[in-house]
């Protein structure tokens, strides 16, 4: 077991690194103090763990961000990672600091649900009828309730209940008050509905024969978070004899589980506050085996073969 000591003051480093960078990725805070980058990876995971550290739902490349309460505007600097729509639905959010999702075409509505960092979700009863507005990360809720009022009513007050804010992933803050009642003096013509945009299934073999196993073995699957061809990460659940049980399942088609297989795993999964389960038909690397016998009360790894 590495020293105890040594452990405590790379955490601070590793934390003393974003008070002063803000947002970080793990190979940059890994160079910055020294450290080997799997390893770096592996303590901030657990910095997360332990609440010291937030994980963005925005990725670079392959990572999520790592950033201390209070740093999310800084999380802005990397709005160029976004992708074409995403990057459209956070320029328009910030221009006009709320939208109503029923006047979005398709394609931002859906952009909108990804940017999960800067796009709050707020929903109200206006007339009986549920409405979703999106507010910028950065925008007070006293502001949000006055700006929504303006959109509905923008010359005579209506009474407005907001009810909970849908709460994104992480960092959104719950918007609960009551906007005093006034007398109703005349009523909105509806809008027309929007089609959702549809995202595109995608299936194969191993996917199948993923799904076929696990319900086979009675898991079942609660969230799908990425779906691919050969690999699929997703939350399942399972009832045993201690109640209903849940794991950050990740199943790839690989020959070989690697060490950065396994420290991504339990670093999503950490960030989910949840032991980990990988899927493959292959083993191990031999490599990656002390690592992941010592993390093997949080992690497990089950060979499949179909």
């Amino acid at each position: 077991m590495p020293d105890m000591q040594k452990v405590m003051q790379t955490k601070e480093r590793i934390l003393e690194v974003i008070r002063q960078r803000g947002p970080e990725l793990p190979v940059r805070v890994a160079g910055t103090i020294g450290q080997n980058n799997i390893f770096t990876a592996a303590f901030m995971s657990e910095l997360v763990g332990e609440q010291k550290l937030k994980l963005s739902n925005m990725r670079v490349g392959s990572s999520p961000l790592y950033y201390i309460e209070g740093q999310e505007e800084q999380l802005q600097k990397y709005t160029e990672y976004l992708n074409h729509k995403e990057k459209e639905a956070f320029r328009l959010l910030k221009e006009k600091e709320i939208l109503q999702d029923s006047e979005q075409e398709p394609a931002i509505r859906v952009a909108l649900r990804n940017i999960k960092d800067f796009a709050y979700p707020v929903k109200i009863i206006d007339k009986g009828e549920e409405k979703i507005f999106w507010k910028i990360h950065t925008l007070s809720n006293e502001k949000t309730r006055e700006i929504i009022e303006s959109i509905l009513a923008p010359k005579q007050e209506i009474k407005k209940e907001v009810k909970e804010e849908i709460k994104p992933e992480k960092n959104s803050e719950v918007i609960q008050e009551v906007i005093s009642e006034v007398r109703e003096s005349s009523k909105k013509e509806e809008k027309p509905k929007i089609k959702e945009a549809k995202i595109k299934e995608i299936s194969s073999g191993f996917l199948d024969n993923i799904k076929k196993l696990l319900r086979e073995r009675n898991y079942e699957i609660s969230k799908e978070i990425l779906v691919k061809k050969k690999e699929i990460s997703a939350k399942v659940k399972i009832k045993s004899h201690l109640g209903e049980q849940e794991f950050y399942l990740v199943a790839k088609d690989k020959k070989k589980i690697t060490l950065e297989d396994i420290v991504s795993t339990l670093q999503k999964a950490q960030a989910e506050k949840m032991p980990a389960l990988i899927l493959s038909p292959g083993d191990i690397d031999k490599k990656a085996i002390d690592y992941y016998r010592e993390w093997s009360n949080l992690i497990k790894h089950q060979k499949v073969n179909f």
